[in-house]
């Protein structure tokens, strides 16, 4: 079963770094770089303006619960293991322990360097920040390590039934984060060891005692690369993935926006897709959330203009692949309407998108009465966005097209 999986995480790496190159290629890398920059510039001038309160701990608490909770168990599991496999399902223990590190490596790094982040901080507040510092990291890489033992469990038919395991330690473990960050990181610690020796205490008999659910396995995993497998298909086409479509009936008024007519047709079927499709409606309004909290946190206006810029590019880099949304559907081809209207439609959505991004970021800043911050938004980003979609995203169309 470790050969098994050794080969299994062998092409699982390889297929990974194909897709990876192709999401951190031309500028989305530099795009990155200035965000993180000036995420960090930002967060240093809050830092110093923090002071201990209980809102602070419970901000700081949301935040790193949340990171934790990300991490998903990554079994490699496929379809055929429930009928090849299930002979030797008590030695596929072996396998799924080895599964379990490999899950933990990307979750303990973001987390590490999360507690890192928290160093000026607790300097800030009146404490030793590198005690402060360790004993938050370990706090963290202990309930981790937790919250992917209870994800092992779930794929066991085990001899006693837990209601949302998973959920009941994410309480705990905010609470107990809670508590570390107003009064000491050791508290959270504390609780973080007390539940792991619990925990290893019952382990044995569990795994002992439960049955292995080939059908958990498989479904958990396949949900699991599922989630990997759109995130990649924003930037790139991945085969054999299937769409999710459902109608939002409150969005339907929406559609009347596009008269129906010979003209329109594109126009109606690029807004209808947007609108019913799961990827890039759900992108683009969690870009638009973000974004939004950003600039109703900082104050100086050039970097507003700059997280301004740098989300519009997101936002429309990331909606550039929708344009070939439909070319695998064979009908589409036969609309009898003239070539050029399927890019003019698709700038017009792509623009009216953007615009709309433009508008929501200006009122953010002038209900919070920046009234210079707002001007530079509008006029800066309206600007940005005419140049985006008139000149870059035909550049990039008709590159990714060749390519094609």
């Amino acid at each position: 079963m470790v050969a098994l999986w050794r080969t299994r995480l062998r092409q699982h790496v390889q297929e990974q770094q194909k897709y990876l190159r192709l999401v951190f290629n031309d500028h989305f890398v530099l795009v990155l770089l200035i965000l993180f920059g000036g995420a960090l510039y930002a967060y240093s001038l809050l830092v110093k303006t923090l002071q201990p309160s209980w809102w602070l701990a419970l901000c700081l608490a949301v935040i790193f619960t949340a990171l934790i909770a990300l991490g998903q168990l990554a079994t490699l599991a496929q379809a055929p293991d429930q009928v090849f496999l299930l002979p030797k399902a008590e030695a596929f223990s072996d396998y799924l322990l080895k599964a379990r590190r490999y899950s933990m490596i990307l979750p303990a790094t973001l987390l590490g360097f999360a507690a890192l982040a928290m160093w000026p901080l607790f300097a800030q507040l009146g404490q030793d920040p590198l005690s402060a510092t360790v004993t938050l990291l370990l706090a963290v890489w202990l309930f981790k390590d937790l919250d992917l033992w209870l994800q092992l469990l779930q794929r066991y038919h085990l001899p006693i039934n837990w209601r949302h395991p998973r959920l009941v330690l994410l309480v705990i473990t905010f609470a107990a984060l809670f508590l570390g960050f107003y009064l000491h990181p050791a508290v959270a610690l504390l609780v973080a060891l007390t539940l792991n020796l619990v925990f290893r205490w019952l382990r044995s008999s569990l795994l002992a005692e439960g049955l292995l659910n080939f059908e958990a396995l498989i479904d958990l995993e396949a949900d699991r690369m599922g989630r990997l497998y759109r995130f990649y298909n924003l930037f790139t086409d991945v085969p054999g993935l299937a769409n999710s479509v459902h109608r939002r009936r409150y969005l339907d008024p929406l559609l009347k926006l596009v008269k129906p007519s010979k003209t329109e047709t594109w126009a109606y079927l690029y807004l209808r897709g947007f609108l019913r499709g799961g990827e890039y409606l759900g992108l683009y309004l969690r870009l638009l959330v973000i974004g939004a909290i950003i600039v109703a946190v900082l104050s100086q206006w050039w970097l507003l203009l700059g997280f301004t810029i740098l989300f519009l590019y997101m936002v429309g880099f990331q909606l550039l692949p929708f344009f070939f949304q439909y070319d695998e559907i064979v009908f589409t081809h036969l609309y009898p309407v003239a070539p050029n209207q399927k890019l003019a439609a698709f700038e017009r959505l792509l623009m009216t998108l953007l615009l709309l991004e433009v508008v929501v970021f200006t009122l953010v800043a002038l209900i919070r009465l920046q009234w210079l911050a707002a001007l530079t938004i509008f006029v800066g980003g309206t600007a940005f966005v005419w140049g985006f979609t008139r000149w870059y995203a035909r550049v990039r169309l008709k590159v990714h097209d060749a390519m094609r």
